[in-house]
């Protein structure tokens, strides 16, 4: 995971525990993620070895009684792949030399703190990229186990020949050839096997594709069966490697129908060969399918991300081979607990991913709970092993506030579980965006979503500023603005909220709201004889919207009031950008007695032309 590499797990090993806090302390304020274990002995030093991920040491090799020689014996018994660098009070040569012979990759002055962090920050990026290493020499191996597959149940006869004599051949092959076995073809040269009259165009014809110069890969032989009989055959030949090693492959195609073995290869495409899960390139397309159709407002999903809990420690145990055991085990587990429409995989060397349509968070919570619980009973029998261990879990839900990148979602997920595992693992967690965490998009959809609520559980409310004329004017006048309770009992300013609102098409629900409440004033104080106007201010939606004078016309019917104390303003920018609506909606509100006014006049480059128009 991106933030497992970015996190610096260490094990001090000194006599004085302030030493390695001052250390920690001093790492984490240049920004460093930053883990410590401390040891002042043998005995502590290999329990934390034994039980814990670590990626350096640091030993000071001025404890009395536990030299750097026995610390790097610890190390190589435990079968830790670490860094370890030697500290010391002085450093001169021969204390360098010494070190570094013993296995330390570096020695710094206990109290050079700058030094040592930038000696620490090397080793860790060191340690990373040989762990990227091994992740890599792994997935290779998984490549050529799916190639060695592909090769063994291809229908077409497959070959490799270096320096002419056959290194390789799959069963179609040696069918083709009569061979019971590799053992009667092995070291057998091609140029023996075609017949003689054409013995000499193979041999041009492969010395001109080592040097690239072949005007086509094909070339019609006669082949000779074990049997001495003639086979007709056209050969594709390519430059290829096996075993590391530059070789040629021969290719003789069957016209038998080959739909099995296209539906095999696909399956290979898709599936992880350890688990039989689905693989990881398949699981993203699945999420990016998922998270369009969750932002169109299809469906919604949930992601569950498990982690096999301190892996490194199982692989150092039991190796490889061992941990492909316990990685089908849990494979399994996930397979018989899952809905048959989900969709598993294995995501990393040590993680999986289930996408699944549940929607109701508690549900996903109890089955990742129910997961972790049954990981954590089962026992996987590794050779002469019992093998137990547990997973952490963390979930991330999908839906229209979601951001729309498959990667972001799915770094959400491994921090959170990396964060759990920070705390000793072996529980569930859901991922809930902090505020400098979320998206824009998430943003909006969280406020449109108070917005509704607000509107549905009448939790919103209206607000009149009073207006003064520079010039006595008879009369009152109030513009109105709104207030909105959120479901924690904030109180919300319409500033806090109509940018969100617009961009998310709740604005012109807002604004209706605002009207109406608008016309219940005009109704209220016209019946206490108090001569009122109320100043509207309209978003950009309503601009655009055909039915809005019509519906303001019936309201006010309803209300038998008169539309000449409401006066509806919209934006100079707004009217600029949709001209046209603007000028739509001034005509309908002068037709039922309503006024216009635009607000902000006069920001534009030629705003008298906008009256004109309007």
């Amino acid at each position: 995971m991106e933030n497992e590499e970015k996190l610096i797990r260490l094990l001090i090993v000194d006599e004085g525990f302030h030493k390695a806090e001052q250390i920690t302390s001093s790492l984490r304020a240049t920004g460093m993620h930053v883990r410590a274990e401390f040891a002042e002995n043998s005995e502590d030093m290999c329990d934390i070895l034994e039980n814990k991920v670590l990626d350096l040491v640091l030993f000071s090799i001025d404890l009395p009684g536990f030299t750097l020689n026995q610390g790097q014996q610890l190390i190589r018994e435990c079968g830790r792949h670490v860094a370890l660098i030697a500290m010391a009070r002085k450093v001169d040569t021969e204390v360098i030399v010494t070190a570094i012979d013993e296995g330390a990759q570096d020695v710094v002055v206990s109290n050079s703190l700058e030094h040592l962090i930038q000696v620490i920050k090397r080793e860790a990026y060191n340690i990373n990229i040989w762990r990227r290493a091994m992740r890599l020499e792994l997935d290779f191996q998984e490549s050529e186990k799916r190639c060695q597959n592909l090769l063994s149940h291809s229908k077409d006869a497959v070959a490799y020949v270096h320096e002419g004599m056959h290194i390789f051949a799959n069963q179609v092959y040696m069918e083709l050839f009569g061979n019971a076995d590799f053992d009667e073809l092995e070291g057998t040269s091609l140029i023996d096997m075609v017949d003689a009259s054409q013995q000499s165009q193979l041999k041009t014809f492969l010395r001109d594709l080592s040097k690239n110069e072949n005007a086509s890969n094909e070339l019609e032989l006669q082949l000779i069966h074990s049997s001495g009989e003639h086979i007709s055959a056209t050969l594709e030949f390519s430059r290829a490697s096996y075993d590391g090693e530059p070789c040629t492959q021969i290719l003789i195609r069957s016209s038998a129908d080959t739909s099995e073995l296209e539906e095999q290869i696909n399956y290979l495409h898709q599936h992880d060969l350890v688990s039989g899960l689905y693989n990881r390139q398949f699981f993203m397309d699945e999420l990016k399918t998922s998270i369009a159709q969750a932002v169109n407002g299809k469906h919604q999903s949930a992601l569950i991300y498990i982690a096999i809990d301190n892996f490194q420690s199982i692989r150092d145990r039991v190796g490889i081979s061992g941990c492909d055991t316990l990685i089908n085990d849990i494979a399994k587990i996930l397979t018989k607990n899952t809905a048959a429409e989900d969709i598993i995989a294995r995501f990393g060397a040590c993680s999986y991913t289930c996408l699944s349509k549940i929607k109701d968070r508690q549900l996903a919570e109890k089955m990742a709970d129910k997961i972790l619980k049954l990981i954590e009973e089962h026992i996987s029998e590794i050779g002469n092993q019992s093998i137990s261990t547990t997973c952490s879990a963390s979930i991330v839900f999908i839906d229209e506030n979601s951001p729309d990148n498959a990667n972001e979602i799915i770094s959400r997920v491994e921090k959170t579980c990396d964060e759990i595992q920070t705390l000793g693992g072996n529980q569930s967690k859901t991922y809930i965006p902090t505020a400098g965490e979320m998206t824009q998009h998430e943003e909006d959809g969280i406020t449109a979503s108070l917005i509704k609520n607000a509107l549905n559980q009448n939790r919103i409310s209206g607000m009149y500023q009073p207006i003064v004329g520079v010039k006595a004017q008879d009369g009152e006048r109030y513009v109105s603005s709104l207030e909105i309770e959120s479901d924690d009992g904030r109180i919300l300013y319409e500033h806090d909220f109509q940018d969100a609102a617009e961009r998310t098409g709740t604005a012109k629900m807002l604004d209706r709201w605002k009207i109406l409440h608008a016309i219940k004033k005009v109704s209220d104080t016209g019946q206490r004889g108090r001569k009122i106007e109320f100043f509207v201010p309209l978003s950009a939606d309503s601009i655009q919207d055909p039915g809005l004078a019509v519906w303001i016309s019936e309201n006010l019917t309803k209300a038998k009031v008169s539309g000449e104390q409401l006066v509806f303003m919209i934006n100079e920018t707004h009217a600029l950008n949709q001209l046209k609506g603007a000028k739509t909606l001034a005509k309908g509100l002068q037709q039922i007695h309503c006024k216009f006014a635009i607000d902000e006049f006069g920001t534009g480059l030629n705003p008298f032309q906008l009256v004109k128009h309007v």
